[in-house]
């Protein structure tokens, strides 16, 4: 009997043992599967984190380059008298060279608008300066259509002596009128050789050929750069 008894137990205790082996089983497969899935978390956060420092290092980088030409700028104001003036200004520490700057000066006449086409070129810019044109240093030939590129300027011997415009439309008893100045673009290269082009707010590098409209050319005698009294590469 004793014998018996011994065998059932031996029989009882065997039977769980395919089970463990299953659970055991089981839970190697889940915990390969959460490790799987835990590397592929990792591994898909390193790699968005690396893209994420590559954007930054690219946008550092691209920020590094434009710093220069961001600080020049152009505009026009108005002097006391209605008198337009434009501004060219280079705020960096750096001089900018090769300067090509396009604008236009629309004169109204009997109801007829005629756009004067002006190309300022200068070898340089100072650091720090704003260069500052009026239509007193402003020169057109009001007979003659522009035939040739705006950039070299019209043969010397062809340039008109007076403005033309500091008496129109001047009539007696009346405030003088002054024909308003049209920005249009400025080219220049920075420090690094590096072609930019300033437009309509927008800043362009290697841009194409500087190109005017307007059927008449004007040109602009040459003017000093103003100081300015402050310039670093925060403010």
């Amino acid at each position: 009997m004793a014998e018996e008894t011994g065998n059932r137990g031996g029989e009882e205790t065997g039977h769980p043992q395919p089970a463990l082996v299953k659970v055991g089983v089981i839970v190697t497969i889940v915990a390969s599967i959460a490790g799987l899935l835990t590397t592929g978390v990792a591994t898909l956060y390193g790699a968005r984190v690396a893209d994420n420092q590559l954007d930054q290092s690219e946008q550092v980088a691209e920020e590094k380059k434009r710093a220069q030409a961001t600080r020049v700028s152009y505009w026009v104001d108005i002097q006391e008298g209605a008198k337009p003036r434009l501004h060219l200004m280079n705020r960096s520490l750096d001089p900018i060279s090769n300067v090509q700057m396009g604008f236009i000066v629309l004169l109204s006449f009997e109801g007829d608008q005629r756009p004067i086409s002006f190309a300022v070129k200068m070898p340089s810019v100072p650091p720090c300066s704003d260069m500052v044109f009026t239509l007193e240093n402003m020169r057109y030939d009001e007979y003659h259509s522009r035939d040739h590129s705006p950039i070299l300027g019209p043969p010397l011997d062809k340039l008109p002596t007076d403005p033309g415009w500091l008496s129109f439309g001047k009539t007696e008893g009346e405030p003088q009128t002054y024909p308003p100045i049209n920005e249009s673009e400025v080219d220049f290269n920075d420090r690094d050789g590096v072609r930019w082009r300033r437009a309509r707010g927008l800043l362009t590098r290697s841009p194409e050929e500087l190109r005017l409209a307007g059927d008449r050319w004007g040109v602009v005698k040459v003017v000093p750069p103003t100081p300015l009294k402050s310039c670093d590469e925060k403010s």
